[in-house]
């Protein structure tokens, strides 16, 4: 989804302005939360129906995505200090698409 890349290059921007490797150690968070999930999608909480959220260790970045029976898609990278009602609007707009 191109939304996600976008929502990843926002985390890593943010990163960035105050961390001189932010955006590499986002990224690396990112990487390792995706690869928890692809191991194990059934071990992260449901948030929003059969949208299941994935927290960024010692972050405040959260991956919310779908597991399917062969596959698991996430469909947005959210701060999670957003608004819960922003975060849930976002998400469960995502997953209509």
């Amino acid at each position: 989804m191109p939304e996600v890349e976008i929502d990843l290059r926002a985390a890593m921007a943010h990163y960035s302005s105050w961390r001189s490797d932010g955006a590499e150690h986002i990224r690396k968070k990112y990487d390792e939360t995706v690869d928890w999930i692809a191991w194990n999608p059934d071990g992260f909480p449901k948030k929003y129906g059969p949208v299941r959220r994935a927290i960024l260790k010692r972050s405040y970045y959260i991956v919310y995505f779908v597991a399917e029976a062969d596959r698991s898609i996430v469909i947005a990278v959210l701060d999670g200090r957003r608004s819960p009602r922003e975060i849930r609007s976002v998400v469960e707009g995502r997953h209509q698409t």
